[in-house]
Order: structure tokens, then C-alpha cells, then sequence
């Protein structure tokens, strides 16, 4: 099978809509003009020229028929009468009627004006007749539809020395009695029984077309270029009309598509050329047109939207790249505090400057104690005094501390408050962030404002990162104070343990040039029978003792006041600026304290009572450095041990304060 070249479909692709019209209707045009111009005119000229030509041999066939008849039914009677005698061989005689040529006679001047028009002939089958006898397949084929239907016209196109004619063969019938006889007597005829009517033999005519013919290709012809120029026309104004309502707002189309494709999205209001377009543009295109209008209009107002968007977008990112920026300066700050109390101004100052605050409290979790104490107050409030917690005794009825999520009110009289809230009774807004640390809440950061619906998305991105990112230093800085705490702290009593007592040693006692009147007094103090105590009641109710007696000391004793255990019972109390006198006045009310307690009450199984005995020196009056300081003391109170317990002794005069004087023996310490 032949097939068309790839290339020529490629560049049929890019032919315009009208040339690819002219290329669907072209061979579509042409088959009809040929259709309509030459098949059907053509065929219907020719079937008239045959009808003509059919009409013409009748009118001749049934003139000759006539006279055939006229000369059979009045002029052989006529002869007869007159006794002339008239055979089958008549006209052979010199001297007989010319019988034939009457025959023709009306034909004869009738061919005289036209000679090439006609030619008639009789013919005859039957060798009743030679002369006239079958010459061709026409005769012949024309005598035996005769003779099949005996009646009607048989006729043919031929060609007659070079020159078409239409041939035509009529019945030629005995109409006369004359012709039945003469036939049945004749002793060459086929048969002796002839009847009136029979066939006896035909008449033909011979009509030239070629003339009609030519006329008719002609004026075919002549209809042919007319109907191509008016083809030609047609597809002109196809061309036209395709261009103008179709190929020219198209290719408009696509060059406005164009347009807003090479222009990254940035479109114009409206496309200039929409005016003509309205009246010019068929309905498909102009509803191709009014999507694009649509389609256009949509992609700008989605630009703009999306230019809002992204300057919305934009400025947010903006602000949250501040936020972060401020993020990270708070957080080097915050990393940089070496306290809790400095990261709670940070964030107390920084929560300030984003929100309209009127108030900050931040409660932390004491989960030895099982207690929520309030750590800080910006600004401080009598009320919230800081000394004034715990602020809850159950800080599990706190829902942040116990969800670990946040609680948050945008209006305090409309919104549904938290029952255990510091600030239900005012009107505003308050917020409570929990300090979260791994998961679990160590704390809260309870924010009051004055106005109502404060809490946005904005603030709650910017505050919740603050917080999160402000509760692991928090917990880091909770983690050191208790690494350091347990590295000063002793165990047990909860007082400074004794490394930490030399340090504060160190700092007190100065060389004397740098001194400057710097005075520390020092006592130290021993329970007295401790050792009896544990062998009697144990070392469980011993160790309740000593925690009961550290607690006792550090209640009565000032803030500036150093409380450290020495080593097993023993106890130093370091006073800063506090000269022999008043040391020992402080000492005595220790004792006197001491002896006061009953531990009965706290164990059942624990002595009534216990007392304790001191020894008090001064720097600088009995020693210069810290060993020879503790030395001092150390003596006064072995002076006391051995001069009865339960009192105080003082290094410098060895004076004793005794309450109650002991009764017990003296063999252990």
C-alpha cells in the first residue's frame, strides 16, 4: 500500500484553518460540480437530444404508416378495379406503379429540405424481399424484439460512416388484405397463413446526433467553467470568512495567550481588540473568546490574590524571621544567666515588650515539698508577696501543672475561668504556659491583661517558643543549683555540709592588712549523749534527731547566719560582724532552744529531750587564721563537755552559761 510522506502531515499541521478548509472541500467541491454539472445536466441534454431524435422517427414512421396505409386501403382496391394485376414480383415490371416511391413520396420531400438529416429504408426478413433484406446486427436484433412483442419502436445509437446516429425499426404490418395475399402467394414465403395486422416486415430511420450532441458538450462545458468560477468564488469567500471569523481571532487568541505566557503572569486588564471581535467572531469562537475573557480575568484576580498572599506571606516571614532573630539574642541572654531569678526577668521583660501585660506570674513546682511556689512578680504586688507561698498546698489542682497544656481566657467575664486562677476577680484576659521539661509541667507562667481577646495566632507563636525555649534553662539552672547544693549541702540535716564551711571561712577570715575591722565569731555545738541516744533508740531516731536539731538552729539563726555540720553531731554556726558578746548571747538561745524540744512527740521510741553544749571564739580577739579559730572553739566547747554539758563556753574567759546543770556522767561526749 502507498503511503503519503511523514512530512507532509507535519506541515499539513501547521496550515491555517482556511487552507485546511480549502483542502477538505476542494476535492468535495469538484466531485459535485462534476456531479451536478457534467453527469447530471450532461446525461439529462443527451436523454432529451434521444427524446427529440425519438419524437422526430415517430412523427416520420407514422407519416410513412399513414401513406402505407392510405396506398394499401385506397390506391391497390383502386388498381384492382381496374384490373391491373399486382404481384409480389410487381414491382419489377417496367411499366407497374411506382408503388415504393409512393410510398416514401411525403418522406422523400421531407428529406428534399434537409438530405443529410434522414435516411429511411424498408426492410424485410423474409426472402419474399431481397432487396430489402437484414444487412446488420440491428436489423436483426430489431426484427426479433418485433417479433416478441409485435408493436412498439426498437432503436439504438450507432455509428454510420463516421457520423453518430440513432437507428430506429417500426413494424411494418399487413393493413391490407392485398398484402396478406400477395405474401401468401408468394412461393418464397416463410409461411401461407398471414392474417391482417401481421408483421411483414420493418421500416427504418437513421437520425444524425452529432450536431446536438456537440451542442450540448457545449453548453456542458460552457456550465462547467461557470459552475468552477462560481466554486472558485465560493472558496474565496470560505477563505475570507474563515479568516475573518475564525483564523484571525484565533491567531488574536494566541498571541494574548502568548502574551501573558512571555509575561510570567503579569496580564492587562482586558484584551484590546474585543470590540470588533464581538460582531466579527462566529458563535464557537466568540465563546471560545469569552472563556479566555474569563480565564483572563480569573488568572488576574488570582494574581492579585496571590500577590496579597505573598506580601501577607512575605510580611509574616518578616516578622517570624524578627521573632526568630529575637529568639536567638533572648536565648544567648538567657544562656548567658547564671541564676533563675535573672532568666525570669529576661523572660519577664521580654514578654512585656510583645503584650499588653499588666501583670506576670511565674510559679514553680517544689515537688520535694509538694507545693507551687511563686517565684516571681512583675510587677511585685503585697499580695502576691514572695514570701507569701506556696501559693497552692495542692498544686495537682492546678489543671497546667496537671494536663501540662496551656489554660488559656480571652475574656474574664464572658470566658469559663479556672476555679484555683489568682485573677478571676478583674476584668481583662489572663494566659497560663506551662514550663514543660521531657514532658512533665515544672512550672507556670501566668499571664494578666487588661485586654479582653489579646490571645492571637500571632502572640501564641511568639509566646510559646519564648516559654519552651526559657524552660530548659530553667531546668538547667534548677539542675546546678541542686549539683551544687548537694555538693555544700549536707544530706542528712540539710545545712551546709562542712566544704562549704570552709569556704565561707576563707572569705571571712582576712590577713590583718586586709582585714579593716572585720570580726566573725564562730560556735560550735555537740549534742551531748548523742552516742547513748543511738545505742538506745537507734540510728533512724538518731538521725530524726539531728534533722529536728538542724532545723531548730536554722529557724533561729539569721539569713547571714553560715549553719554547717562538722562531722557526726557536731554543728558550726559562722556570725559575720558579730563581736564575743553577742555570739555568746546567740549561742545561749540555741541552747536554750535545744533544750526545749521534745522529741516524744516525733517518734515513739525517742528520748524526752537533748541538749547540746558550745564553745564560742572570736576572730580576730582569740585567733587570726581559720584552723586556729576553729581550735579556739573547739577547746571553749571541750571545756564545756568536761565542766558538765548544756552550756555555753567561751574561749577568752572561759565564761560558762548553765540553765539546767547536767547530771550525767562525763564518759562519753
Amino acid at each position: 500500500m502507498y503511503h503519503l510522506p511523514s512530512h507532509w502531515f507535519v506541515s499539513f499541521r501547521h496550515w491555517s484553518v482556511s487552507a485546511k478548509l480549502i483542502a477538505i472541500l476542494a476535492p468535495v467541491l469538484l466531485v459535485f460540480l462534476f456531479a451536478l454539472v457534467w453527469v447530471f445536466p450532461g446525461r439529462h441534454r443527451e436523454q432529451m437530444v434521444e427524446q427529440q431524435v425519438t419524437a422526430m422517427a415517430k412523427a416520420v414512421l407514422t407519416q410513412i404508416q399513414a401513406d402505407r396505409e392510405y396506398y394499401a386501403s385506397v390506391i391497390v382496391p383502386r388498381l384492382l378495379n381496374m384490373n391491373a394485376k399486382i404481384k409480389a414480383d410487381y414491382h419489377l415490371i417496367p411499366d407497374a406503379f411506382p408503388l415504393p416511391a409512393t410510398f416514401l413520396r411525403e418522406v422523400a420531400e421531407m428529406a428534399a429540405y434537409s438530405p443529410s438529416v434522414y435516411r429511411i429504408r424498408l426492410v424485410s426478413p423474409w426472402p419474399i424481399n431481397k432487396k430489402n433484406g437484414i444487412q446488420d446486427a440491428f436489423q436483426q436484433e430489431g426484427f426479433q424484439a418485433l417479433l416478441q412483442t409485435k408493436s412498439g419502436l426498437y432503436s439504438q445509437r450507432d455509428s454510420q460512416a463516421g457520423t453518430t446516429v440513432v437507428r430506429f425499426l417500426a413494424p411494418d404490418k399487413a393493413v391490407a388484405q392485398s398484402c396478406v395475399d400477395c405474401h401468401n402467394a408468394h412461393p418464397d414465403s416463410p409461411k401461407h397463413d398471414y392474417h391482417l395486422n401481421d408483421l411483414m416486415g420493418g421500416i427504418e430511420v437513421s437520425i444524425p446526433i452529432d450536431a446536438p450532441l456537440k451542442a450540448a458538450r457545449r453548453d456542458q462545458l460552457l456550465i462547467l467553467w461557470a459552475g468552477a468560477g462560481v466554486g472558485l468564488l465560493l472558496m474565496a469567500m470560505i477563505v475570507w470568512g474563515t479568516r475573518h471569523v475564525a483564523t484571525k481571532p484565533i491567531r488574536e487568541l494566541t498571541n494574548q495567550m502568548n502574551a501573558i505566557a512571555l509575561a510570567k503572569g503579569e496580564v492587562s486588564e482586558v484584551p484590546e481588540f474585543k470590540k470588533w471581535a464581538e460582531t466579527a467572531m462566529g458563535e464557537e469562537v466568540r465563546a471560545l473568546w469569552s472563556q479566555f475573557w474569563e480565564m483572563h480575568k480569573t488568572i488576574r484576580m488570582n494574581q492579585q490574590d496571590r500577590t496579597v498572599a505573598l506580601q501577607r506571606q512575605s510580611e509574616k516571614h518578616r516578622v517570624l524571621n524578627h521573632r526568630l532573630l529575637e529568639l536567638q539574642q533572648v536565648t544567648q541572654v538567657m544562656q548567658q544567666a547564671t541564676s533563675e531569678e535573672e532568666v525570669y526577668r529576661i523572660l519577664s521583660h521580654t514578654l512585656r515588650q510583645v503584650l499588653p501585660l499588666r501583670q506576670i506570674l511565674i510559679l514553680r513546682l517544689n515537688a520535694s515539698e509538694d507545693r507551687l511556689e511563686l517565684v516571681w512578680s512583675s510587677p511585685k504586688r503585697d499580695e502576691y508577696g514572695l514570701n507569701s507561698y506556696p501559693v497552692w498546698d495542692q498544686p495537682w489542682n492546678c489543671p497546667v501543672i496537671r494536663s501540662g497544656r496551656e489554660y488559656r481566657v480571652q475574656d474574664v467575664k464572658q470566658d469559663l475561668t479556672c476555679s484555683y486562677s489568682l485573677s478571676n476577680e478583674e476584668e481583662g484576659a489572663y494566659w497560663c504556659v506551662p514550663l514543660v521539661i521531657g514532658g512533665r509541667a515544672i512550672g507556670v507562667v501566668h499571664l494578666v491583661s487588661a485586654v479582653p481577646q489579646c490571645w492571637t495566632q500571632d502572640s501564641r507563636q511568639w509566646i510559646e517558643p519564648l516559654i519552651n525555649m526559657a524552660a530548659p534553662m530553667i531546668g538547667h539552672l534548677q539542675h546546678l543549683e541542686k549539683a551544687k547544693r548537694r555538693a555544700l549541702i549536707d544530706e542528712l540535716t540539710g545545712v551546709y555540709n562542712r566544704r562549704f564551711l570552709e569556704e565561707v571561712l576563707d572569705k571571712l577570715i582576712l590577713p590583718e592588712e586586709r582585714r579593716k575591722g572585720q570580726i566573725v565569731s564562730l560556735l560550735i555545738l555537740d549534742l551531748d549523749h548523742f552516742k547513748r541516744v543511738n545505742d538506745t533508740f537507734g540510728h533512724l531516731v538518731g538521725d530524726l534527731v539531728l534533722k529536728t536539731v538542724a532545723a531548730t538552729l536554722h529557724r533561729i539563726l539569721k539569713e547571714s547566719d553560715v549553719l554547717a555540720r562538722y562531722g557526726g553531731e557536731e554543728f558550726i554556726v559562722v556570725l559575720p560582724r558579730t563581736d564575743t558578746g553577742a555570739a555568746v548571747v546567740v549561742a545561749e538561745r540555741l541552747r536554750v532552744a535545744i533544750a526545749d524540744l521534745s522529741f516524744g512527740k516525733l517518734a515513739p521510741a525517742a528520748p524526752d529531750h537533748v541538749t547540746i553544749s558550745v564553745g564560742v571564739a572570736t576572730y580576730p580577739t582569740h585567733a587570726s587564721t581559720v584552723s586556729d579559730l576553729i581550735r579556739s572553739a573547739d577547746q571553749a566547747l571541750y571545756q564545756a563537755k568536761t565542766s558538765g554539758r548544756n552550756r555555753v563556753i567561751c574561749t577568752s574567759d572561759n565564761r560558762a552559761v548553765v540553765s539546767d546543770p547536767p547530771t550525767e556522767g562525763h564518759e562519753d561526749r
